[in-house]
């Protein structure tokens, strides 16, 4: 189950190190705006303002459409409905003393207007860093799903090979998986840059890593990338393919090599680096070194929990030190202007070996003997 008091006690001690000079009050409280956040301390997801204070006691502010939801969903926290007329940020500004130190997890600038208003600039810390540290770091319940959205996402992969063929368009394969995905309990998590469900970017449009899924029709010798992310009791998996049709080009097959062995020099870094940096420079060089460094044109990886993407991130000078139970994805790619695409990408759990060297777990099927699959 849930350490909800552990993430609490946590999630203050981060404070206190970013904030040493503020460690001598006694009177700290943590307020929370985001629904990830919302749901991560108090398992309601929803409009909500949530104020955690030092005691590790949590009280959850909804208005009134959400207050009885709130009250059968959230755990470990008192449930408080806002005035009617009064704005959520208006009733938990009434909550708070004017002696406190608020730590703030969010960029609302009406909240930190108001709050600001009412302790002073000088007592409120934005402080959003502290919240993704904490989550970094995953508990067995939270692994447990990431790992069935994992389970699902190979599923799907399954049914999208019998579905890709000539002339069926990228738009009917995205709304068999979108299909099956939901039949087998999994809900696609909300993502900003894109607004589809998932991609499904072939030919010229895989030149395009958040391509939008369009009614282009599959062409004999395409490559096609399918990038699946899936979320299952609120929790996130992430991993892309790359398949192709018919009479493949040998320059489509040869750049589908470099993305894979790319893919595995980062995954064979885990066991020796000392931080995230070193897993992307192990993919980077390998790409550039075969004359495409201009072609991987984002990080490597990146964090996957309540968020696709949270921390850590795999970049350069990302320095953040890798620890166990850490759920990251790795995710090389080359883009070949209006031409084609090729990513690769899977989902991992960082498992300890010894106190000085860490191992994997691959939480999506993955063969390393990895070819490319022509359909």
């Amino acid at each position: 189950m849930e350490n909800w008091q552990d993430r609490k006690q946590n999630l203050f001690e981060i404070c206190k190190k970013l904030f040493e000079d503020f460690t001598h009050n006694n009177n700290l409280i943590f307020i929370i705006d985001n629904p990830e956040d919302l749901y991560y301390y108090s398992r309601y997801w929803g409009e909500g303002i949530l104020i955690i204070t030092q005691d590790k006691a949590s009280k959850l502010i909804v208005p009134k459409l959400e207050y009885f939801r709130a009250t059968e969903t959230s755990i470990d926290c008192d449930i408080i409905q806002s005035e009617r007329g009064k704005s959520l940020t208006e009733s938990v500004v009434n909550l708070l003393g004017t002696e406190v130190l608020v730590f703030y997890g969010g960029t609302d600038f009406w909240i930190i207007d108001e709050i600001s208003r009412k302790i002073g600039k000088s007592k409120l810390k934005l402080n959003p860093e502290a919240l993704r540290q904490v989550r970094q770091i995953k508990e067995p319940v939270e692994i447990e799903r990431i790992q069935k959205a994992s389970n699902i996402i190979d599923r799907l992969y399954k049914v999208a090979r019998n579905e890709i063929k000539v002339n069926i368009s990228e738009e009917e394969i995205q709304s068999t998986l979108v299909y099956e995905a939901m039949r087998l309990g999994a809900r696609f998590p909300t993502y900003q840059f894109t607004s589809n469900p998932l991609i499904v970017a072939s030919g010229p449009n895989g030149s395009f890593p958040h391509a939008e899924t369009s009614s282009r029709k599959i062409q004999d010798g395409d490559l096609i990338v399918l990038d699946i992310t899936l979320s299952y009791n609120h929790y996130i998996s992430d991993a892309t393919r790359t398949f192709g049709i018919g009479n493949v080009s040998p320059e489509k097959k040869e750049v589908y090599d470099i993305v894979y062995q790319a893919q595995l020099q980062g995954i064979g870094k885990i066991a020796t680096s000392t931080d995230f940096s070193e897993i992307d420079a192990a993919c980077r060089n390998l790409i550039k070194e075969a004359g495409y460094g201009e072609k991987f044109i984002h990080s490597t990886g990146h964090g996957i929990g309540l968020e696709v993407h949270e921390l850590p991130w795999i970049r350069p000078n990302f320095k953040s030190k890798i620890s166990e139970n850490m759920t990251i994805t790795i995710e090389p790619g080359i883009y070949i202007s209006n031409k084609f695409g090729v990513r690769i990408e899977d989902s991992l759990l960082i498992k300890s070996v010894s106190d000085s060297k860490k191992g994997f777990e691959f939480l999506n099927f993955h063969s390393y003997d990895k070819e490319l699959i022509i359909l």
